[in-house]
């Protein structure tokens, strides 16, 4: 009598555990983030630290908050700060100290972005838009004569510095 309440008890925790699941085991302690930039082969850095050019996919633990700063030659520098928020785990019932400690009850956020980098503008250019705008297109002639652009991000940087400077 005694070995079959006993195993009973044992049968009904484990239901009731297995049914609240282990973020840990389900969700894991990192989270894959991707990034992309438009145009594309800005280099990323992520707290201070290189990690290569856009478009990448990076895996990072799920209870850290990063800033992801994006450079590339002709266009501002840009940041962007991913955060961890609650997700569907921390709503449960029955949660394990483990899946906070690991960071397993949070989502990464953004998980996924683009980012439409910007044209480096010269300061003062609000004083004369036509010079500025004309000043900064050829900076762009210059850095694509100078190989330090492709054809493709001069296109782009010719694209955004007209569409700064028209709106």
């Amino acid at each position: 009598m005694k070995n079959r309440l006993l195993l009973s008890t044992a049968l009904v925790a484990f239901v009731l555990v297995s049914a609240s699941g282990c973020a840990v085991f389900s969700k894991g302690r990192t989270q894959m983030v991707t990034v992309h930039s438009n145009p594309e082969g800005a280099t990323a850095l992520i707290n201070g630290e290189v990690i290569g050019k856009t478009p990448f996919v990076v895996d990072l633990k799920r209870n850290g908050s990063y800033d992801i700063e994006l450079n590339k030659t002709g266009f501002a520098p840009t940041t962007l700060t991913v955060l961890p928020i609650e997700n569907e785990y921390a709503k449960r019932f029955l949660r394990w100290g483990i899946d906070y400690d690991l960071g397993a009850m949070n989502d990464l956020t953004p998980g996924g972005t683009v980012v439409d980098l910007l044209p480096a503008l010269p300061p003062g250019s609000e004083s004369d838009r036509y010079l500025a705008m004309n000043y900064a297109l050829l900076q762009a002639d210059a850095l694509l004569s100078a190989k330090e652009i492709s054809a493709s991000d001069h296109k782009a940087l010719v694209a955004a510095i007209t569409k700064a400077y028209t709106n």
